[in-house]
């Protein structure tokens, strides 16, 4: 099996035609950035908590402070999400223009593409779409999605599950300017609590983007494993998974924000592992290379 898994190569589906962000100039800037980080890596060295990890990021920009501060958060991503919505200063658009702050906006619109399309197609042959967000964050993605959804006419209830639950009162907040608080239920619960509740949810689409960056090898496969047996036949896991690039060294220094790096095959072994079929599985990677997106069906 582990040689079956190193000889894996992973075919990418076509990318839908979808407004990404492409600005892959930002790649000339790698030197300078690894100048940065290996500058911020020594300054660590000398003062274990600097007030300012480097003073034109987060000394000079209240925003990439705030990445800084709530990194690995719902409300960092928020910021990287939303940041055109609060521009601040030429230092900050540029951090902000970064391959991976482009990459992370291009993950979402991939993660909505996706989530809308399975939740039309489930829609066809089911009366209720049931979809469970697993650390959902602001779940921003999902609540779009189904507000889109409610517009078609298609009937959607949501779970989200996360551990802060002030990730859960912006979400709450955000499917109520929706118009589509009532779909939902907030719970704020562990990831693990996925087999509990999917037993009696019985979801037919379950989504989990930006998490397994922060679950080692053997309890990413267990986790996965629970959401393969509380999952639907016909229903459809969405799961992304970060990539080895060149900004993972400016991204654990300067913002500190350390994760966890695999290539798309090794995604495909914690999937195949925790019991979903490799030839039922489609991969997606955004225009920049730096995220994976994964649609695996339950046969």
């Amino acid at each position: 099996m582990e040689n079956n898994f190193k000889s894996l190569k992973i075919n990418f589906e076509k990318l839908p035609e979808v407004d990404f962000e492409k600005k892959s100039f930002y790649f000339l800037f790698t030197p300078f950035l690894f100048l940065v980080a290996f500058y911020v890596y020594l300054k660590k060295k000398i003062i274990p908590k600097p007030k300012y990890n480097f003073y034109f990021f987060d000394g000079i920009s209240k925003n990439c402070r705030e990445i800084k501060e709530n990194a690995a958060s719902w409300k960092a991503l928020d910021i990287v999400y939303n940041y055109c919505k609060r521009s601040e200063n030429i230092y900050s658009d540029f951090w902000h223009d970064l391959r991976s702050s482009q990459a992370t906006r291009n993950r979402l619109k991939l993660a909505k593409f996706l989530i809308f399309k399975n939740i039309e197609k489930i829609s066809r042959t089911n009366r209720q779409v049931r979809v469970i967000s697993i650390a959902s964050g602001s779940a921003q993605g999902v609540i779009e999605s189904i507000a889109k959804a409610k517009e078609k006419g298609i009937l959607v209830e949501g779970i989200l599950i996360d551990l802060d639950p002030n990730a859960l009162e912006h979400a709450k907040k955000l499917a109520q300017g929706m118009g589509i608080e009532n779909q939902f239920t907030f719970l704020n619960k562990t990831a693990s609590a996925i087999i509990e509740i999917g037993k009696e949810f019985k979801p037919n689409l379950i989504e989990m983007v930006g998490f397994l960056e922060y679950r080692p090898f053997d309890k990413a496969v267990k986790l996965v494993n629970f959401i393969y047996q509380v999952l639907e036949k016909e229903g459809v896991f969405l799961v992304s998974q970060i990539i080895p690039n060149s900004e993972s060294f400016f991204l654990k220094e300067v913002i500190n924000w350390p994760m966890i790096y695999r290539k798309p095959e090794k995604l495909a072994e914690i999937l195949s592992l925790a019991g979903f079929s490799l030839n039922n599985c489609k991969f997606y990677q955004e225009p920049l290379k730096i995220h994976c997106v994964a649609e695996c069906k339950k046969i």
